[in-house]
C-alpha cells in the first residue's frame, strides 16, 4: 500500500479499524518486552548453543518491530515506549541457570503466538495488516520449534504422563494431554462437518456453496487424518455423524449472510483450538507438526473465507480508527 504515502493523515487512518490499530500497538509493545527480557537473559547465558538460539529469536523479533513501526507511521498511530537497552555488568553468573532461561523463553514465545493469532483473526478491515500478522505467526512457530528442539537435546523437557492405552506394536509415545487433544479435535471436526453440510444444503448463493465445499474438503481431510491417529494410539473414537443430510422444505429459515458469519466465528475458534494443542504437545514431534499444519490450513482458509465475505458485504464493518 505504497500509495498511502500520498494520502492525508486522516485518510490513511480511515483505512484501518480500531482493533487493527490496537493490535499493531499491542504486538509491538509485546515484542519490545520480550526483546528486553531475552537480551538480558542472553548476557546471563553460559551455553553457546543457547546464545545462538536466543540471538536468532531476538533478530526475528527486531525484524517484526521494524515492520510494525512502519505500519504505525503509515497509519499515524502513536507507538509504545521501547524497552531498555541491556547494560554490561559484573556479578555471579550462577544466579541464573540456562535451563530456566530457555524454559522461560519458550513460555514467552508461546504466549506471543496466542497474541499474534488473536491479532490476525480480529484484523478484518486491512488485508495487508492481517498478512503481516500471518507471516509473523509462521516465523514464530519455526522459532518455537527450534527452541523446543534445543530443550529436548539438553534433556530439559519434563516427561508428562504417558497415554497408557497405546497398542504395544506402536513405537511412538503420546502424552495424555495430546491424546485428549486428538480426541477433542475429532469431536469438534465431526460437529463442524455436520453443521457445514447442513448450511451447504440451505445456502442459496452458488458461489457461497463453492466456498463451503472448499471448507468441507479440508474438514474431511483432517477428519481422515485424526481418525487414523486416534486408531494408531488406541484412543476411543466418538460417534460419527450421519451421512444423510435432509434439506428443509423451506430454505428461507436462515439467510446466507447469517450462515456465513456463523462459519466465520467457527473458523476463529478452531484456530485457537489448534494453537492450544500445538503448545501442549511437546513429547511427540510428528503430532506436534500435525497441529502446526492445521494452524496454517485454518489461517489460509480463513483468509479466503474472509475476503469472500468482504466482496459479498456479509461482514459487519468494524469502527474505523479515525474518520
Amino acid at each position: 500500500m505504497a500509495f498511502t504515502r500520498f494520502m492525508k493523515p486522516e485518510t490513511r487512518q480511515s483505512l484501518i479499524d480500531t482493533r487493527e490499530a490496537m493490535n499493531i500497538w499491542n504486538i509491538l509493545n509485546a515484542c519490545y518486552t520480550i526483546i528486553e527480557r531475552l537480551e538480558v537473559d542472553s548476557k546471563m547465558t553460559h551455553d553457546i548453543d543457547l546464545k545462538i538460539v536466543l540471538s536468532r529469536i531476538i533478530k526475528n523479533l527486531h525484524n517484526d518491530t521494524t515492520k510494525l513501526k512502519q505500519q504505525l507511521e503509515t497509519y499515524q498511530i502513536k507507538g509504545p515506549d521501547r524497552g531498555r537497552l541491556p547494560s554490561e555488568w559484573t556479578g555471579n553468573p550462577e544466579v541464573s541457570r540456562d535451563e530456566l532461561i530457555a524454559k522461560l523463553a519458550l513460555i514467552f514465545l508461546e504466549e506471543h503466538l496466542g497474541n499474534l493469532l488473536l491479532a490476525n483473526r480480529t484484523s478484518i478491515t486491512n488485508d495487508n495488516i492481517r498478512q503481516i500478522f500471518y507471516r509473523m505467526i509462521i516465523k514464530l512457530t519455526n522459532q518455537i520449534d527450534l527452541l523446543l528442539k534445543y530443550l529436548k537435546v539438553k534433556g530439559w523437557i519434563e516427561s508428562p504422563p504417558i497415554y497408557p492405552n497405546t497398542p504395544p506394536n506402536n513405537e511412538e509415545n503420546l502424552d495424555c494431554g495430546t491424546a485428549g487433544d486428538l480426541w477433542n479435535h475429532l469431536c469438534r471436526r465431526y460437529d463442524h462437518m455436520r453443521k457445514t453440510e447442513f448450511y451447504d444444503a440451505l445456502a442459496h448463493d452458488l458461489d457461497f456453496k463453492i466456498v463451503i465445499d472448499l471448507g468441507l474438503n479440508t474438514l474431511k481431510e483432517q477428519i481422515n487424518i485424526l481418525e487414523k491417529e486416534c486408531q494408531k494410539f488406541g484412543i476411543p473414537l466418538p460417534k460419527r455423524p450421519s451421512e444423510v443430510i435432509i434439506a428443509p422444505v423451506s430454505t428461507d429459515l436462515i439467510n446466507d449472510d447469517q450462515m456465513y458469519r456463523d462459519i466465520f466465528l467457527g473458523l476463529q475458534g478452531a484456530a485457537l483450538l489448534h494453537i492450544s494443542a500445538y503448545k501442549q504437545c511437546k513429547l511427540n514431534d510428528r503430532i506436534r507438526n500435525l497441529f502446526k499444519q492445521m494452524i496454517i490450513q485454518e489461517l489460509d482458509f480463513f483468509e479466503i473465507f474472509l475476503k469472500y465475505g468482504k466482496t459479498k458485504g456479509w461482514l459487519h464493518p468494524a469502527p474505523s480508527y479515525k474518520i
